[in-house]
């Protein structure tokens, strides 16, 4: 249990706020002992009376139950609906406090929301949360728009800037590569798909694949961004690495995204032109699906090195070496950008508030974005 002694919470509320959150999320059950107050009082180095508050204060709500000489237990029927509406409560009260802060050191909001999204998806990362396979998602539902595609932060802080700006509408989001987007919308089992596949012959991005794909369909594409990808590598660049020529290194340990994944296309054409052999490269085989997991494995000394999206090497505090500046798109079959759910993607996208947000972040370039781009099948 943690409690912060210089906290303007009393210590009594403190107590009390932990076995809440202990009895609302399921680790103490109906029934469950608590601890003995002067147990737990010399556990904490607190007086037994701040305990013995505490406990009243559960009492009094109904958490727990104390019988005469035999102790307190949590009682059998909680209110787990009231313990919820609490807890939103206190989170809520957490994060005014610490947004008035930051407003109160000349943040705006578009600044505090673009810090804080990337944390969480960093945060989701660490706790090793995966994201859901295409096989297992649930069909398609009312408003929900279901995305498949390339990692991005800038898909998370669509995502949610759409559900703060149009309630009505969900961005679900499933980041499996580009390619494995392209095919989901291909299958239609996604309504967009994210990708920034480059064509080595024609140096175009995206289309050439939305050709050889479905060459009978008519395909919306919208600009999300262009961005920098790059190397990132621990602050100060420790065994001096300068491109990716240095990655068959002996010395050098790397750690991939997942195949199909527009990053792992870029390294493997870049490696190709220098000759590369994937074999040479100790960690190649290692795969991780996100910028922001690759960034944390560097990030944690596992790896010295990763290809990935500056913004993520932003995030996780590591030095950068930018490679190539690229288009990320989000792609659909042309009756679904008909949907009025996904023409307001582009309204979000040409959102003042949400350009500021992302402008706020390095390695982003919103020229174009928004920008509409129709491919129709070959003729004859």
């Amino acid at each position: 249990m943690d409690i912060r002694f210089h906290s303007s919470e009393a210590l009594y509320l403190q107590i009390a706020d932990h076995f809440r959150r202990q009895v609302a999320f399921g680790r103490l059950r109906p029934g469950d002992r608590m601890p003995a107050i002067r147990e737990l009082a010399e556990r904490l180095g607190l007086d037994p009376g701040t305990v013995a508050r505490a406990y009243q204060e559960l009492e009094r709500a109904g958490v727990i139950t104390s019988r005469r000489g035999g102790g307190s237990f949590v009682a059998g029927s909680v209110d787990h609906l009231h313990l919820t509406e609490q807890q939103q409560k206190h989170l809520a009260a957490l994060l005014e406090k610490t947004i008035l802060e930051a407003l109160g050191l000349g943040f705006t909001t578009e600044d505090i929301e673009a810090a804080f999204v990337p944390r969480l998806a960093e945060w989701r990362e660490r706790r090793n949360q995966t994201m859901p396979k295409p096989e297992t998602l649930a069909p398609r539902q009312g408003n929900e728009i279901r995305f498949f595609g390339s990692h991005d932060l800038v898909v998370e802080l669509l995502a949610r800037h759409m559900g703060i700006l149009y309630q009505d509408v969900r961005i679900a989001t499933s980041f499996v590569g580009s390619l494995a987007g392209l095919m989901a919308l291909e299958y239609r089992d996604a309504d967009i798909a994210g990708a920034h596949l480059i064509d080595n012959e024609s140096g175009e991005f995206n289309i050439p694949f939305i050709k050889r794909l479905m060459p009978n369909e008519t395909v919306v594409l919208m600009n999300l961004v262009q961005r920098v990808q790059g190397l990132m590598v621990a602050p100060g660049n420790p065994k001096r690495i300068t491109g990716i020529g240095d990655l068959n290194r002996p010395d050098i340990t790397f750690v991939n995204r997942q195949k199909g994944s527009g990053t792992r296309m870029l390294l493997d054409s870049h490696l190709l032109r220098l000759g590369i052999q994937p074999s040479e490269i100790s960690g190649y085989e290692r795969e991780e699906s996100t910028h922001i997991a690759v960034a944390t494995v560097v990030a944690q000394g596992q790896a010295d090195v990763a290809l990935g999206a500056q913004s993520a090497a932003d995030v996780a505090g590591l030095d950068f070496l930018p490679l190539v500046k690229e288009r990320y798109d989000l792609i659909c079959l042309h009756e679904t950008f008909e949907r009025p759910s996904v023409q307001r993607i582009r309204e979000v996208l040409c959102n003042e508030g949400f350009r500021r947000m992302i402008s706020s972040m390095p390695g982003y370039d919103l020229s174009e974005t928004g920008n509409i781009t129709t491919v129709k099948p070959a003729s004859g």
